[in-house]
């Protein structure tokens, strides 16, 4: 006997992976999720009245915009007006409610004050859906509510549960009395003979409580309206479907014998400088340059122990494998030993392929198992590359500059700073003189004064050469702010860059940066191209981890959102107070609940290889198409820290912790591929978040760099990647360092407090840089 079969109808939410995990772990059934505008319906009544033949019930889901719009609501518009013979169980969520409501002579009002990450106490009836639920904590996320011309909505105290005299067929089941400036909202209610209900409140979010309990209460309604009109889905005939387990993935792809990690410890030393190292390898390395990955350190101790233990040195060869794609052009470019071996079109999904299969073909094992990385990719992908993973058109770029690039290091010096340990390591076969004469050159006591910081001549020319006003962003501000308010969007995440001149070497202003803002992820890139004369450089100190896994498939995002500027008198308690604020929490809560959408909508895919003839295996794994592997791929999505803070150099910060198991045949980047772009800068929904800050931003500004994430992919099966904020970046032609800041605008923002904001976050670099040598 299979199980009942429920359709969710999706519109284009950040939270509709959530809803359906809480669909399926509340009660036993199959999930078939649709976009509201699914092409096979949306001009075709008949068609979409025999697909919802072979359902049980019918879930319409959230999103923005507005009920009244049909491009907002799309097919879930149609669910109120179907044959008596079609009708199914139907249960309407924040969009899916008003539009159900509207559709039964309700009206649609905007609030006065909206609710995005807002979390209030509900008042409701006890029975029906909400039977046996006590206490109801409800998170909200809308700019509109449904009015009912009911007496409840000017004398909260009389006749709650019944329908008003102009929505007779509208039952009232919750309301929210909690709010002075508005009034009564309702939060609930069912059709008085249809099998419709609706919430305006999210039951999926992590602060939302009750939320398993109405489903279940839900769907015994459902079924024993479903038993009473003996109505039975008709199951269709099962298609061809590709369900790929582990052992079928392995032979689908192109096979390669593991690699072995050849390593050894250097130890003894009461402490480490990083920047004696690099000098140090950065003399001896094979004529590439230097990467480093840096756990920032103040005063001996470790920023955040838990999220920057260790520091890697990449010491990448000249003739490395080098991966680069751009939006302009869309070109996946592979280029060893200064030569390109292979460059196509490709979309964004298939450079996301073309990175697994690289780190399929060097697969080792054998390294220290404490050690998070051994070797692999380092690289970063822009916010604009993350914009075409969720189908947003990018700003406009007059240079094809690689939006993702990643650089093979097979040579690592890597830095325990808790047990005071190196590990030279490398991934090369043969390479064991390199190791040897690395691990003398480390033990070797260290001439400290030999290595200090390269002075900067000096120069006129460091000035800020462009940057926003304080109008001009208060105006973004205000903008976002009535998109808020109209519904499009539950927080907006603005952003602006500075461009500084500073003629000064990128490592000596990196060292800079370090000692006055040390960060869990400090960051310095020297990448250059030997065909084309691309060259970027990039200095951070980035205080959030965006998305990290383990090699036994744990994964951990660390949103940040929510700052308090440390300033004299500033202490931990009284930012605390601060961040306890509805706003602070209301950002927060907002980017925890779209990253459990995004980790619980994770899938698998696998490679295919093409066709021969190809001039050899490497290039055709490289290049191969993808088969997607289907149900997601991520397991028992926790959040165990929720809305605390945590102290940095300059800030103090409200951070929270989302967990997922990976499935063991998920491959490698599937995870961050599904993740981008970084909730904690765009805001939710996401997708239609990002089209209204590329109009807002700017349609001709990219955000590059800024706003993307860096970080790396490790051979032996893990990786770990930052937000790029508290950053600058430089490209060779341009010569113009870029600092990008900003935050998120909720309904609570102050412009002015925005902008201050904003300012605080880009200080600590626009004083490195125009900072006298």
């Amino acid at each position: 006997m299979t199980d009942p079969h429920i359709l969710y109808i999706d519109a284009y939410d950040s939270f509709s992976n959530n809803i359906v995990t809480l669909l399926k772990q509340s009660i036993p059934v199959t999930v078939e999720s649709i976009k509201i505008d699914d092409s096979r319906f949306v001009l075709n009544d008949d068609a979409f009245q025999n697909y919802l033949n072979k359902f049980d019930a019918v879930v319409a889901g959230p999103g923005p915009g507005h009920p009244a719009n049909p491009k907002d609501v799309g097919l879930i518009g149609k669910l109120w007006s179907l044959p008596q013979d079609c009708i199914l169980p139907v249960l309407g969520i924040c969009l899916g409610f008003q539009s159900f409501a509207l559709a039964f002579g309700a009206s649609i009002e905007r609030l006065n004050q909206p609710r995005h990450g807002l979390v209030r106490r509900l008042t409701h009836c006890g029975r029906d859906i909400f039977t046996g639920i006590g206490d109801l904590d409800a998170t909200q996320y809308h700019s509109l509510h449904v009015r009912l011309s009911h007496e409840a909505e000017r004398h909260p105290d009389t006749r709650l549960w019944e329908p008003s005299r102009t929505c007779k067929q509208l039952v009232p089941l919750a309301w929210d009395l909690s709010d002075d400036t508005d009034g009564p909202i309702l939060m609930a209610a069912r059709h008085c003979h249809k099998r419709f209900w609706g919430v305006q409140y999210h039951p999926e979010s992590i602060c939302s409580t009750g939320g398993t309990e109405l489903i279940q209460n839900w769907w015994v309604e459902a079924c024993r309206w479903n038993a009473g009109r003996m109505r039975k889905p008709i199951i269709a005939p099962p298609g061809k479907s590709v369900n790929i387990q582990p052992a079928e993935r392995e032979s689908s792809v192109a096979r390669h014998e593991l690699s072995t990690v050849h390593w050894r410890t250097v130890s003894g030393h009461e402490s480490i400088n990083v920047v004696d190292l690099v000098n140090l390898l950065g003399d001896q390395s094979d004529g590439g340059e230097p990467i480093l990955l840096e756990s920032g350190m103040r005063d001996g101790k470790l920023v955040n122990p838990e999220t920057g233990r260790f520091t890697i040195i990449g010491l990448p060869i000249t003739s490395a494998l080098q991966l680069r794609w751009s939006v302009k052009d869309q070109l996946l470019v592979v280029e060893k030993g200064g030569e390109v071996i292979s460059s196509k079109r490709s979309p964004i999904a298939e450079v996301f392929c073309a990175l697994d299969r690289v780190l399929d073909e060097h697969k080792a094992h054998g390294g220290p198992a404490e050690v998070p990385f051994w070797g692999g990719l380092v690289g970063y992908i822009s916010y604009e590359a993350g914009l075409q993973s969720i189908n947003v058109s990018p700003s406009k770029c007059d240079t094809a500059r690689p939006d993702v690039w990643f650089v093979l290091v097979e040579r690592s010096i890597v830095v325990d700073h808790v047990a005071q340990t190196m590990y030279v390591q490398s991934i090369r076969d043969d390479d064991q003189a390199w190791l040897s004469t690395t691990e003398e050159l480390l033990q070797a006591p260290a001439d400290h004064s030999s290595f200090g910081c390269t002075a900067v001549k000096p120069d006129s020319s460091r000035y800020i050469v462009a940057g926003p006003t304080q109008t001009e962003y208060c105006a973004k501000v205000s903008a976002c702010q009535e998109q808020l308010r109209a519904g499009e969007s539950y927080e907006l995440c603005l952003t602006d860059q500075t461009l500084i001149r500073n003629p000064g070497d990128p490592w000596t202003l990196y060292q800079r940066l370090r000692r006055t803002n040390p960060a869990p992820f400090g960051a310095y890139l020297r990448f250059a191209t030997t065909h084309d004369g691309i060259g970027l450089d990039v200095i951070g100190s980035s205080p959030e981890r965006f998305l990290s896994w383990s090699r036994n498939g744990k994964c951990q995002f660390r949103p940040i959102k929510g700052t308090v500027k440390k300033i004299p008198g500033m202490t931990k308690e009284k930012a605390e107070e601060m961040l306890r604020s509805e706003k602070e929490r209301a950002e927060n809560l907002m980017i925890v609940d779209l990253i459990r959408h995004d980790l619980n909508g994770v899938e698998g895919y696998v490679s295919v290889l093409p066709s021969p003839p190809y001039s050899n295996l490497r290039d055709a794994a490289i290049l191969a198409p993808t088969i997607l592997i289907s149900p997601p791929s991520v397991r028992d999505v926790r959040v165990p820290q929720l809305l605390q803070v945590e102290e940095y150099t300059t800030v103090f910060q409200l951070v929270s912790v989302i967990e997922g198991d990976l499935h063991p045949s998920t491959p490698l980047t599937a995870a961050l591929a599904n993740a981008l772009t970084p909730g904690s800068m765009t805001g939710a929904p996401k997708k239609r978040s990002c089209e209204l800050l590329r109009a807002i931003e700017g349609a001709d500004e990219s955000r590059g760099l800024y706003s993307g994430v860096l970080g790396y992919l490790d051979v032996g099966g893990g990786g770990d990647f930052s937000v790029v904020i508290r950053s600058a970046f430089k490209w060779a032609d341009e010569g113009l360092w870029r600092v990008g800041a900003g935050g998120a605008v909720t309904a609570l923002s102050e412009p002015v407090a925005e902008w201050e904001e904003m300012l605080a976050k880009r200080q600590s670099l626009v004083d490195v840089l125009l900072a006298s040598p």
